[in-house]
């Protein structure tokens, strides 16, 4: 179960406990992360305490804890302090559509979801395994042509610690759409079209290849081929 197949599942319960063996505490804001834990990463039941406890107490296998002030990503938990949930705190989640998705908070002791956060969470835990979230997988496919968004540089390999390409290494119809001179010198016009050879997600970001090399097509949150 990927992150969107999760959030469709846990809307679909209306209200969900925590998960086998415990079974307990449905309707509370941390049965659903729970459920979060053991549905997409495979994470079998353990206690952390309540809700604002895991801003301290969190599996730190699974997850690396970010200050407030980081910038949300689905998939992302976000934990509130003593000030909300009657002193208990509370936990939330970022879902795939990059709305606020929690339990007992929108919605009281059920599912529930809105376009932004509540205020005043104390810290970000953000899972390790992007892969297991399942997400942008589909954006591109091989064999499909796709048009640039921005001027774009060409890599050698998928990710921006690869070496940027030259002009000259690039194909020949690739030099035809390309800068061959100046601070954009090897790069990709705006409004080249290119031709999908491979996928490659690094993190929440994906990677096209095409014939010259690697482009990023969908990068911290924006789409830059389509």
């Amino acid at each position: 179960m990927n992150l969107a197949d999760f959030g469709s599942w846990a809307l679909k319960q209306g209200s969900v406990a925590n998960p086998a063996p415990n079974n307990k505490y449905k309707g509370q804001c941390v049965s659903l992360i729970q459920q979060y834990l053991y549905k997409v990463f495979g994470k079998s039941f353990k206690a952390y305490g309540n809700a604002k406890d895991w801003a301290t107490n969190y599996p730190k296998d699974y997850f690396t804890k970010l200050s407030k002030s980081t910038k949300l990503q689905p998939g992302d938990v976000l934990v509130y302090g003593s000030n909300y949930g009657g002193g208990y705190g509370h936990i939330a989640l970022i879902d795939v559509n990059g709305k606020f998705f929690d339990q007992n908070g929108v919605k009281k002791l059920a599912v529930g979801y809105r376009d932004k956060p509540f205020t005043g969470y104390v810290c970000v835990l953000r899972p390790k395994n992007q892969a297991k979230l399942g997400l942008n997988t589909s954006r591109y496919k091989v064999g499909t042509t796709y048009t640039t968004q921005v001027i774009l540089k060409v890599r050698a390999g998928a990710g921006i610690g690869n070496k940027q390409k030259t002009y000259s290494q690039l194909t020949a119809n690739a030099k035809e759409n390309a800068y061959s001179s100046g601070v954009n010198a090897g790069c990709l016009k705006d409004g080249t079209r290119v031709t999908c050879q491979a996928v490659k997600n690094v993190g929440n970001d994906v990677w096209i290849k095409i014939p010259s090399g690697w482009i990023a097509g969908y990068y911290d949150g924006k789409t830059y081929v389509k």
